[in-house]
């Protein structure tokens, strides 16, 4: 099941948590005193004394299998109405999400005994600031809480609406996550979003709904976050000199707090860059190969049909493609930025022969074990011979 549905009020309603706030979020459900009899799945040693939620304590190592079993069973006990599933610190929602999307993968499924109604993050608008806008100083990694933020499809943040940090920190999730509902971490909020009905929570909406792929994919965020972002999709149909990209995202990107999609090496004809920076954390690697650099034969059995829309001589589906998100930058001035990395127009016309003598000093994308990490991050998504799913290349 990817597709959401009305909620089935015979079935356990089940929501996933995460984020440093995760415990003032649970005493602030508690504080509420929800009407619902509602659990807690938590890998946590001991049972938390919130009113109001009954304790069911999981192995911290409990593999997607164990954990389906466990939600299966709580469920046929019908002691509950709704389960709360917290999330272990460095675990994800989506890890816990897809239990409930993707039942082909495990020995048995939920779809008949619970449905997963929505997933929320937690956290300090200091924290969320320092991780996202750096300078490197947050012991959060700030592509793992991006990640999380555009995902989710409700935020909480444990501060005073009006105030400068929380004012900043909803607009940078808006940008990350437009489609987001964010919150104060208040228990009226936090028990009106538990006792919100509706429909499942959707996995390829979640997927498919990070402010990133929104300004590729349409061309704008679903809606404007804050006039003091910049937000867009940066592209180009020529490919970036290696040492000037390079010399860029390493010294000059200051206010960009996000990027992410794919880019064009000239140095490297047959492969596709995958580029994912979030706050200070940098990484580029390999996101598999350009159609054009395949056999005639498999483009024109397998190139989806969104690539042959792309398509352009002399060089194929080759191209710049990827989202930026900025504090306090105009567009022109990134733009430029970036323009100044492609081929100038002589180092065009020297043609892909010439462009091998070009400097390099990216890493070899040769394995993505081998994949070279930066302080200052690629997709992380395994790629086989179809398409790119986090670029859609």
């Amino acid at each position: 099941m990817t597709g959401a549905r009305e909620q089935d009020t015979d079935i356990l309603s089940g929501s996933i948590v995460a984020g440093p706030s995760t415990s003032a979020l649970l005493a602030a459900l508690g504080a509420g005193q929800a009407n619902a009899r509602t659990g807690l799945l938590s890998s946590r040693k001991t049972e938390a004394l919130w009113e109001g939620l009954t304790f069911f304590q999981r192995a911290v190592d409990s593999d997607p299998n164990q954990i389906v079993e466990e939600i299966r069973r709580i469920a046929g006990t019908r002691s509950v109405d709704r389960l709360i599933i917290e999330c272990e610190s460095d675990r994800p929602p989506m890890a816990y999400a897809s239990l409930f999307s993707v039942p082909e993968h495990l020995l048995e499924s939920l779809n008949e005994v619970a449905q997963l109604t929505a997933t929320a993050y937690a956290i300090q608008p200091a924290a969320l600031l320092g991780a996202i806008l750096g300078p490197g100083t947050s012991s959060l990694p700030a592509s793992f809480v991006a990640e999380q933020i555009e995902f989710v499809s409700d935020l909480f943040l444990e501060g005073i609406p009006g105030d400068n940090d929380f004012d900043l920190a909803r607009a940078i999730a808006l940008t990350l996550n437009p489609r987001a509902q964010i919150m104060p971490l208040i228990p009226p909020d936090v028990q009106r979003w538990h006792e919100r009905r509706g429909t499942s929570f959707d996995f390829e909406t979640a997927l498919n709904g990070a402010g990133w792929r929104q300004l590729l994919d349409r061309g704008q965020p679903t809606r404007t976050a804050d006039t003091k972002i910049t937000a867009f999709g940066y592209r180009a149909r020529r490919p970036f000199h290696p040492e000037r990209f390079w010399n860029l995202l390493q010294q000059d990107l200051r206010g960009v707090f996000r990027a992410k999609g794919f880019f064009w090496l000239a140095t490297r004809m047959d492969e596709v860059g995958g580029l994912n920076l979030a706050g200070t954390d940098l990484r580029c690697a390999s996101a598999g190969a350009w159609w054009a650099a395949r056999d005639q034969t498999s483009r024109e059995s397998e190139m989806p049909e969104r690539t042959r829309a792309e398509w352009k001589e002399p060089f194929g589906d080759r191209r710049q493609t990827f989202a930026l998100m900025a504090l306090d930058l105009d567009r022109a001035t990134l733009q430029s930025q970036f323009d100044a990395c492609l081929l100038t127009d002589a180092e065009l016309a020297g043609g892909p022969e010439s462009w091998t003598g070009f400097a390099d000093p990216f890493p070899s994308w040769s394995s993505e074990a081998q994949a070279h990490h930066h302080h200052r991050h690629e997709c992380d998504h395994d790629h086989g011979s179809e398409e790119h799913d986090c670029c859609h290349h």
